[in-house]
């Protein structure tokens, strides 16, 4: 009897096993089956976001150069034309040439001040800053200011006082610094500052690089208001003297020869190394272009504005955009 029931024991527990081993079986083939399942969703997921993805990158506006463009000539040393959103090369010359760029040093000036201070904080120009040489409107040394009126200062009069009251709040050499580093975030290769007004002409630039380092500036909506204005007046605080700036930029001034309706600025240099220069902007049918042009040929103040309209002008006859 006893044996009997030892061997009804021994079968239930095999009973048991075989049972338990099945169902894992079960559900391990089940589970192994469902895998495809999963990972089709997966996938059809992904394809979903690389379609969302190419539908974005295909509906981008790219400029198309227009069956019956004309050519131009543009007599400066280096130039380009870029569309500021695809940031699309429509025209080039000696683009990558290192060359001194003189006061559209001042565009990587204004970026650093935007985005170091605070617009009301107030600067004490200096008697370093006051006897700064080249453009500027001598801004009385001790006199204070907001930051903000300086970047007027900097920007619409290109004062090389406003440029180094500017660099002096934080300290000339860690402005500089900052402003090469910055050059670098940007992947900026060609570029290296010596100063925040662009008087030293060993440093440099090239038109590649002031139009990339200018469609950055333009994210800025300060830097985008001061440039366009035609006019201001700044005052200072302790003393409520007041300056009158017109700015350096004769595309915007309606009064000057070469006006073009549509720009929005930006910015002009002149040094005797350096010729006549003007990095510029304009908007036209929801479309903005961004000019640079770099030692003219000829050597006239409103030389750099001439060029830089028949450029910008160009663009806009000779071009379309289409996804």
């Amino acid at each position: 009897m006893r044996n009997k029931l030892l061997i009804l024991a021994i079968i239930i527990l095999i009973g048991c096993i075989v049972y338990i081993n099945f169902s894992n079986w079960q559900k391990t083939h089940s589970q192994a089956q469902s895998k495809p399942q999963e990972t089709e969703k997966i996938i059809k997921s992904l394809e979903l976001k690389n379609s969302n993805y190419n539908l974005t990158k295909s509906t981008q506006l790219i400029a198309q150069r227009k069956s019956n463009a004309y050519e131009t000539d543009i007599y400066a040393d280096s130039y380009i034309l870029i569309d500021k959103d695809s940031g699309q090369i429509l025209a080039k010359k000696n683009e990558n040439y290192k060359m001194p760029i003189a006061s559209t040093t001042k565009i990587m000036t204004a970026i650093i001040a935007l985005e170091n201070y605070n617009l009301n904080d107030t600067i004490t120009i200096s008697n370093e800053a006051n006897s700064q040489i080249g453009s500027t409107i001598y801004l009385g040394a001790g006199q204070k200011f907001l930051v903000m009126d300086v970047l007027y200062d900097l920007l619409v009069k290109s004062g090389n006082d406003g440029a180094y009251a500017l660099a002096e709040k934080m300290g000339v050499n860690k402005f500089i610094d900052l402003m090469n580093q910055k050059a670098k975030y940007l992947g900026i290769a060609n570029t290296h500052f010596l100063d925040p007004a662009g008087l030293d002409d060993q440093g440099f630039s090239t038109a590649y690089d002031l139009a990339y380092i200018t469609k950055y500036a333009l994210k800025n909506e300060v830097f985008r208001r001061i440039i366009s204005t035609q006019e201001a007046k700044i005052y200072s605080i302790n003393d409520s003297y007041e300056y009158i700036l017109e700015n350096s930029n004769r595309l915007i001034l309606p009064d000057e020869l070469f006006y073009l309706p549509y720009a929005i600025g930006v910015k002009t240099g002149n040094t005797p190394d350096a010729g006549h220069c003007l990095v510029s902007a304009a908007v036209k049918d929801n479309h903005t272009l961004i000019s640079v042009i770099l030692h003219t040929d000829e050597d006239t103040a409103d030389a750099s504005a001439k060029e830089s309209k028949k450029l910008l002008e160009w663009g806009f006859d000779n071009f379309e955009w289409k996804n």
